[in-house]
C-alpha cells in the first residue's frame, strides 16, 4: 500500500487539509517569507509531543555527544578534529534518539506550510537542534538553498523551528528581513553579511511557539548576550526530488524502519522503492560543477 502514497494522500491520511493553517499564517509566508504560530502545553500535548521531555533529552544528548554532535552528516570534520561551527552545539538524526522527536516528523503545521509553498512531492530532509553558547552563535546572513533565477522558479524547501525556550533578543533569536524570500539573490551578493539592515526583524516568541519560513528567506542566528538556553528544533522539508541532508536509509536501523508507518516511511523516503541518495555527489555539493548539474537536474518537473 506505501508504495502507492504520495504527498497529497498522506496528508488526507493524515487528517492534514487547507484547515490546518489559519488564513493569517498562509498570508504571512507568501508575503513576509514566515510566519509564526503559538501552540500551548495543551496543545502539543494533543499532538502527543511533551516539550519539557523533547527539551531534557536535548540537554542529555548535549552531555552526551559535546562539540562531536549534530555533524552526522560531515563525519570527515569529526575524524580530523575540526569544529565545524565552535559558536553553538548542535544535534542530528535526532528521531533514531527519542520517540518523541519521531513524532515531528508528520507535525501538521510544517507538512501542510511545506505542501502549501513548495506545491510538489516533498520528503524530510532532518530534524536536528542547535543552542548558540554564550557570547557566540552569530551567524553571516543567508539563505539555505541556491537562490532563485525568476519568480516562478519553484521554493525547495521550508524550514521549521521549534522554540524550547523564550527567543529574545538578548539570547539570540533569530534576525530575519521580511520579504526577502521574494529577493532573486542571496543576502553576499549585495554584500550583507553580519552587519545590521534596516529592515531586520528579531524572531521574538514565547517557548513552545513554530517559526516557519520559505528557505529564501534571509535569515541569520544572532548572538546569544546573555547566556540564558535558547533551543530549538528545526525541521527541514525539501522537495523529494532533492538531496536529504541525512540519508536515512542508511542512518535508521532496519528495525526502525519496520516499525514505521506507512506515511512516515514515504516522508524520510526510506522505502524500497525510494532511490538511495548519492553520497559521492552529496559529499562534493559544493563543487561549482556538481551544484550546476544537479540544479539543471532538479529544474525538470
Amino acid at each position: 500500500m506505501s508504495n502507492h502514497l504520495t504527498t497529497a494522500k498522506t496528508l488526507v491520511n493524515l487528517n492534514i487539509n487547507d484547515n490546518t493553517l489559519k488564513e493569517n499564517h498562509k498570508n504571512d509566508l507568501l508575503e513576509k517569507g514566515y510566519c509564526l504560530i503559538h501552540l500551548t502545553d495543551s496543545e502539543w500535548r494533543e499532538r502527543s509531543i511533551d516539550l519539557e521531555v523533547v527539551s531534557k533529552v536535548i540537554d542529555d544528548l548535549t552531555l552526551k555527544e559535546g562539540w562531536k554532535g549534530g555533524w552526522d552528516h560531515r563525519r570527515e570534520d569529526i575524524k580530523t578534529g575540526h569544529h565545524p561551527e565552535k559558536g553553538a552545539q548542535r544535534l542530528n538524526n535526532l528521531i533514531m534518539k527519542h520517540e518523541q522527536f519521531r513524532k515531528l516528523i508528520t507535525l501538521p503545521e510544517s507538512l501542510a506550510a511545506s505542501n502549501m509553498l513548495m506545491k510538489d512531492e516533498i520528503a524530510l530532509s532532518q530534524i536536528i537542534s542547535r543552542m548558540p553558547f554564550k557570547g557566540e552563535g552569530e551567524q553571516a546572513w543567508h539563505i539555505d538553498w541556491m537562490p532563485r533565477k525568476k519568480f516562478n522558479d519553484p521554493i525547495m524547501s521550508v524550514l521549521t523551528f521549534i522554540c524550547l525556550d523564550d527567543f529574545y533578543k538578548e539570547n539570540g533569536a533569530t534576525r530575519v528581513i521580511p520579504g526577502s524570500h521574494k529577493f532573486l539573490k542571496a543576502p553576499d551578493n549585495e554584500s550583507l553579511y553580519f552587519q545590521d539592515h534596516p529592515d531586520q526583524v528579531y524572531i521574538e516568541a514565547k517557548r513552545g511557539s513554530l517559526f516557519i519560513c520559505d528557505v529564501n528567506l534571509w535569515h541569520a542566528g544572532s548572538k546569544n548576550l546573555n547566556g540564558k538556553k535558547r533551543r530549538y528544533v528545526n525541521i527541514a522539508y525539501r522537495n523529494r526530488k532533492i538531496w536529504q541532508h541525512l540519508n536515512y536509509k542508511k542512518e535508521l536501523t532496519e528495525d526502525f524502519i519496520k516499525g514505521l508507518s506507512p506515511e512516515e516511511a514515504f516522508l524520510l523516503k526510506v522505502r524500497d522503492e525510494d532511490p538511495e541518495r548519492n553520497d559521492w555527489a552529496y559529499k562534493n555539493r559544493n563543487n561549482f560543477f556538481v551544484k550546476k548539474f544537479y540544479n539543471i537536474l532538479w529544474s525538470f518537473k
